[in-house]
């Protein structure tokens, strides 16, 4: 997929890995929208990058709603949707309130499955395109994780990435990366709350930079669909084996 002149939206692109994935399209010559909840952080993002900004709480149904709206608007069309905003805070389930723990949910499930389903109307029209859904390594396998409900949004992106590989047949291709720990702001913050013994056992940093070559590989190539991108820290990418359960 050549990306000049192409129209992308990324989701939480204030900072972290979305900021190095908008950064990284625009040089590749696509029209980038960033959208987030912080709108100080977010415009500056824009200001910094030459994008434009559009504020968006991806857990508000609305708001959602009037990103891709204004996507499309702006843009002339939407060509690639990176459903990046995602995240958890404590205190986490089962601790957590009800409602804590249902935004987790919602701001990393729900709203990447809500995204997508808002911006097949728009990608339809270009005749097709690339959905980029980022995970995380928490939603991989089947053993403990100190945020259980972000591993099982994670595990759930992960699964709806792979069931819309048939979506491929209209030209539009989603795909995942699932990154381990990532050198974000929010990951720095979980690394300052962990005891000495905790942090020794986290392995380096992945840099956002690496994990939006990533991604532009998978809106790329045009061969992908309902693939899973896995990028531990310490081993080469490799792409989850595609499997039909019996």
């Amino acid at each position: 997929m050549e990306l000049a002149g192409k129209v992308a939206l990324v989701t939480g692109a204030a900072m972290g890995i979305g900021f190095a994935v908008a950064k990284a399209l625009l040089e590749a010559g696509a029209d980038v929208v960033l959208a987030d909840q912080d709108s100080e952080a977010g415009k500056q993002a824009a200001a910094d990058l030459g994008a434009l900004f559009v504020r968006a709480d991806v857990a508000d149904d609305d708001e959602l709603q009037r990103m891709i709206e204004t996507a499309e608007r702006v843009g002339g069309g939407l060509d690639v949707l990176v459903n990046n905003a995602g995240g958890v805070d404590d205190p986490v389930y089962p601790e957590a309130s009800v409602d804590h723990w249902q935004r987790v949910l919602d701001v990393n499930l729900r709203a990447v499955m809500l995204a997508t389903q808002l911006a097949l109307g728009p990608l339809r029209r270009r005749g097709g395109g690339a959905v980029v859904n980022v995970a995380s390594v928490g939603g991989l396998g089947a053993g403990p994780h100190g945020a259980p409900e972000y591993a099982a949004a994670k595990a759930g992106v992960v699964r709806l990435t792979g069931t819309l590989g048939s979506l491929a047949a209209e030209g539009i291709r989603v795909n995942a990366i699932c990154p381990d720990y990532v050198d974000t702001p929010a990951v720095r913050r979980s690394l300052a709350r962990m005891s000495e013994e905790e942090r020794l056992a986290v392995p380096e940093l992945v840099s956002p930079d690496a994990i939006a070559v990533g991604v532009l590989g998978l809106i790329r190539d045009e061969s992908l669909a309902g693939r899973v991108l896995v990028w531990f820290a310490e081993e080469e990418p490799y792409l989850l084996p595609q499997r039909v359960p019996h």
